[in-house]
């Protein structure tokens, strides 16, 4: 069975982008718009990585960590943090989040970062 990565950001064209290569990688993908989207679909199904925006209406990256590491369950799951400011790093390890990419994504590093966090897809 292939590795499973949820998808979340507000921006219709990089979840496509994202989704479409991702699969074409061998990773089965699921999307969410916002945090909120992201917290409900770990209620049914709970990914191997979750790749998320930081900017987002609704529910933002920052609270979304926030309220998933309060559940014990889902804690494990590593997060991939998407974001325009590179400064961010130190406050994202503080939460636990395995890395961050910088806008506008690098394709490459993206499946590296992937990569290095789950492991090949199958």
């Amino acid at each position: 069975m292939s590795k499973s990565i949820l998808v979340v950001d507000d921006d219709r064209l990089v979840v496509e982008l994202l989704k479409r290569n991702l699969e074409q990688q061998g990773y089965q993908v699921y999307t969410a718009a916002n945090g909120r989207q992201a917290l409900e679909h770990l209620k049914s199904k709970m990914p191997d990585l979750i790749i998320s925006d930081v900017q987002m209406p609704d529910m933002d990256g920052y609270a979304f960590i926030l309220e998933k590491n309060k559940v014990p369950e889902y804690v494990k799951i590593p997060v991939v943090m998407l974001t325009s400011v590179s400064q961010t790093g130190p406050l994202f390890k503080r939460h636990g989040v395995k890395g961050y990419l910088l806008k506008p994504l690098d394709l490459k590093a993206l499946f590296d970062k992937v990569t290095e966090v789950i492991g090949a897809p199958a």
